[in-house]
This record gives C-alpha cells, sequence and structure tokens, in this order.
C-alpha cells in the first residue's frame, strides 16, 4: 500500500539550535540531502543520497516501528550529522549557496521528487543507509568500525572516486604534534639513534663518533661521501626524527554510499539502483509502505527461540519431547507474525540441537526488535503445573513484553498462573535486545503435556503470544 508521503512528518531536534521541529518528511529528506552532499554532484548521485537520507530516517520514525533518536528520546531524529544525520533549513541554505539558492534547491528537490516514497530494504527491513564522502578505493566491512557485521554493509572495491580531491592526500606532522595529540611519549629530542628502518641501518662509526660506512636506502656511502654529497661540514653527525608524512586514502569512516563514488558512477551513466546496489550488498529498493494500528509488526523482525531442540530437552510421561513442542509452537507463531506484516527469524527450524551461543549469536546478529524463547517447565512433582514468563533484570522493555505476553497466555489458557519473574538467564543476559523467555506449561504434569501435544493447544498458545505482542506496540 502506498500513500502521499505528505501524510507523514518527522519529530526532528535540531541540535545546533536545541529546537524541536516537526518537518514534512519530503521536505526533510530536502534538507538532509542539501547538508550531506555538494549540490553539483550529478542527479543520479543526488537521487542516490535522497533515497540513503529517507532510509535512515524511516528505520528511525516511530510510526515505522523505529525506536527515535537515542540522544533526545521523544526525537525521531536529530540533525547531529555524527549522531544521526545532518540537515540544512531554508534559511542554512540560502546563507550557504547565496545566489544559487534557486538552482541548488531546484536540483535537489527533483532528485526527491523522483525517489519519492522509494526506500532501500534488507530482509524487507529499512537498512540503516549510511554514507561517507570518499573511501579512497575500498569502502568498509560494518564490524571493523561499529564492531558488529551488518549484512549488508561489506567491503567493495571502488574506483570510482578517484578523481575527488580525498582519493589520496598528504598529511605531515612534527614529532612534537604527534605527541600533543595523541598524549604519547616520544623523546624528539634523541640523537644517539642508530638506524631508522627502511632508512638509514649499517651504521659503521669510529671511536671519536665519525662515520666510517652507512647504508641509507638501498646504498651504502663511506663517510666521506655522505659528507660530500650531502654538503656536511664533518663526518661526525648525528640524525633524529623531526615529523613523519601520513599518506591519506579517503575521506570519512569508509561505510555505506561512497558519495564521490555516487559521483564517479553517475557521470558513467550508472542509474541510481545500480549505485546503490553497488554500495550495499543485497539490498533491494522499495515503495515505502504505511504501517496501520491493525498491523503493528509492519516493519519488525522477531527473533523465535525454540529451546532445547533434539536431545538437549526433557519429554513428558507420555514421551512428548519439550523440543519438538517449542518448535510447533514456534513455528504457528512465526505464521501469525509473517501475516502480521513482521519479518520472523528462527534459531533453528527443525528438532535439532543448537547451542546457547548459537542462537544468541542468530539473534544479535538479525538485530531484531523482540526476541522471543519459547520453553516449557519440567518439576520433580507431576502435579506443579502452570504458565511462567521472564525478563533480564534491568531490560524494561523486556519487562513489558513480558507482562503482555503473559497476561494473554494467562487469559487464554486453562493453566495456572506463575507469575512473570526476572531471572539472569544466558539466552536474556546475552541477547542486545528487549528478550523474553515464556514457559507455556509443565510438560512433567501428565494433562499439560496432553494439552501440549494438540495442534489445537499450541495454535491457541501461539495467537496468545502475538496477541500480547500487538498489545505492546499499541500500548
Amino acid at each position: 500500500m502506498t500513500f502521499d508521503a505528505e501524510e507523514l512528518t518527522v519529530k526532528v531536534f535540531v541540535t545546533e539550535k536545541q529546537e524541536a521541529r516537526i518537518i514534512d518528511l519530503d521536505e526533510y529528506v530536502i534538507g538532509a540531502v542539501a547538508s550531506s552532499i555538494p549540490p553539483e554532484f550529478p542527479q543520479e548521485a543526488l537521487k542516490a543520497q535522497a533515497i540513503c537520507c529517507r532510509t535512515l530516517a524511516v528505520k528511525r520514525m516511530g510510526i515505522f516501528g523505529g525506536t527515535g533518536c537515542k540522544r533526545q528520546p521523544g526525537f525521531d531524529i536529530c540533525t547531529d550529522p555524527v549522531h544521526c544525520q545532518g540537515f540544512m533549513d531554508i534559511e542554512d541554505r540560502q546563507k550557504a549557496w547565496a545566489n544559487r539558492y534557486e538552482e541548488f534547491t531546484n536540483k535537489i528537490r527533483a532528485a526527491v521528487k523522483e525517489t519519492s516514497e522509494i526506500v532501500m530494504v534488507y530482509n524487507n527491513n529499512p537498512i540503516e543507509a549510511v554514507y561517507h564522502e570518499a573511501c579512497g578505493g575500498c569502502t568498509e566491512d560494518s564490524e571493523n568500525v561499529w564492531g558488529n557485521k551488518v549484512s549488508y554493509l561489506r567491503r567493495v572495491e571502488c574506483i570510482y572516486c578517484k578523481d575527488s580531491p580525498y582519493w589520496n592526500t598528504t598529511k605531515n606532522l612534527p614529532i612534537r604534534e604527534l605527541k600533543r595529540r595523541l598524549a604519547i611519549n616520544f623523546d624528539d629530542n634523541r640523537t644517539d639513534i642508530k638506524e631508522i628502518p627502511g632508512l638509514i641501518s649499517g651504521v659503521n662509526s669510529t671511536a671519536s663518533g665519525r662515520i666510517k660506512k652507512i647504508q641509507i636506502g638501498d646504498m651504502v656511502f663511506n663517510g666521506e661521501d655522505v659528507r660530500s654529497l650531502l654538503g656536511f661540514s664533518s663526518t661526525r653527525f648525528t640524525w633524529r626524527v623531526s615529523g613523519v608524512s601520513f599518506q591519506i586514502m579517503g575521506l570519512g569512516n569508509g561505510l555505506g554510499l561512497c558519495q564521490y563514488g555516487a559521483r564517479g558512477m553517475a557521470l558513467l551513466g550508472f542509474p541510481v539502483d545500480e549505485i546503490l546496489k553497488f554500495y550495499f550488498t543485497g539490498v533491494e529498493l522499495k515503495q515505502l509502505e504505511k504501517p496501520t494500528y491493525l498491523k503493528p509488526l509492519i516493519g519488525k523482525t522477531i527473533v523465535l527461540d525454540p529451546g532445547h531442540g533434539g536431545d538437549s530437552g526433557g519429554s513428558g510421561p507420555m514421551g512428548l519431547s519439550e523440543g519438538y513442542v517449542n518448535l510447533e509452537i514456534a513455528r504457528a507463531l512465526a505464521a501469525l507474525i509473517i501475516k502480521d506484516g513482521g519479518n520472523v527469524v528462527l534459531t533453528r527450524d527443525k528438532n535439532e540441537y543448537v547451542s546457547l551461543s548459537e542462537r544468541v549469536r542468530i539473534s544479535n546478529e538479525n538485530k531484531p526488535d523482540i526476541t522471543i524463547s519459547i520453553q516449557q517447565n519440567i518439576f520433580p512433582d507431576d502435579q506443579v503445573g502452570g504458565t511462567e514468563s521472564f525478563y533480564y533484570p534491568g531490560d524494561i522493555e523486556g519487562k513489558k513484553i513480558s507482562e503482555y505476553i503473559h497476561r494473554e497466555l494467562v487469559t487464554a489458557l486453562p493453566l495456572s498462573d506463575l507469575e512473570v519473574k526476572q531471572a539472569d538467564l544466558f539466552i536474556l543476559r546475552e541477547t542486545n535486545n528487549p528478550s523474553v523467555m515464556v514457559k507455556v506449561a509443565c510438560l512433567s504434569n501428565p494433562q499439560e503435556e496432553r494439552l501440549l501435544s494438540e495442534p489445537e493447544f499450541r495454535q491457541k498458545v501461539a495467537k496468545s503470544i502475538i496477541s500480547g505482542i500487538e498489545a505492546y506496540y499499541h500500548d
């Protein structure tokens, strides 16, 4: 379902002026593009930037299920380019562009209009569409910058920014300046350094300190030759390092879109979709879908963790396997989530053992909105039964989700309420997102084992869990 983008507004915190603004989405994208890329760039490059800016905003916007600006609660995004992305309002653009204001504004407005409602998605979710000025020949893998792997932010070799002023630059720093900026210790007054690997080596001196032989670079000289060739007054000389010359390739952190690379590709005739798919691995360009109250899971990713696969779990008096039950509930729940517009990742899709650490890795790598671990209780006393839910201490959102899900379960199921509890459990502690563990019933209880064996009961469990998830997002 597409819609008029003018219906959407962005809650923006203007960092420079410490003020709040509510801005139409397209107008916001115009200001973000103006702030992030030279307006003189060719149109396809501006269109690529417009899609990046729109996607970044949509990923954060609360109406699309985003978490908003983490630095400024209550706002979708801020104008700090280091934290979210920059923004230039009309007044800023008029000052910066002077008599070219109309020309540049019309150019950017056209790029935004021609890409209206288009965002980049990976697994049907808007991506973190980051960008930088110039990669200097190669973009970077996300884990080398952020510390975690993002599937669509993979290193690509790039020759398209070779004409940029940042392809290869030189920065000369005196040793004393290097010491000051890096707060390091280095005696820059030393003159007793015997060798500088790759430059000066093989030094042979007389007892009085005069140079007899010395290798400079790949040539060996006697002291007199050096004195003569370099115009020294004596062969009794020393040396010290006074500065370092750094060769720098590119500008920025190297993640995502290389803007000068996009310029180079546009000048060669590449269309915007090919430009973006070159820099973002495995993405698709998609028309934005407006989320509705009836489908609050649109754009959400939920990891379902059916615990105790294979022979790792227990079984009931009739021999019903916990691993099988957990997987069947997870499959039923996954179907409901997908029908509701959400995306699902299962930590296992067959009744086999998957280690706790691997299940955590799967969750964290997919960066879900929620992780739900589905398990059953087994007690020595076969008369004990009921439903209980867990969250990790301090996980505020996990606590809320647990309470919503648990309320639906105990309302719908003919089981005792064992309450919502906090617990320091590995799967809850190590996942980097709001996490819940639901222990639906007691497999050791014969009556509850019989219920768990029934497909209708497992479907009722799945419906109760998704009702709890929806209630959480409706709140």
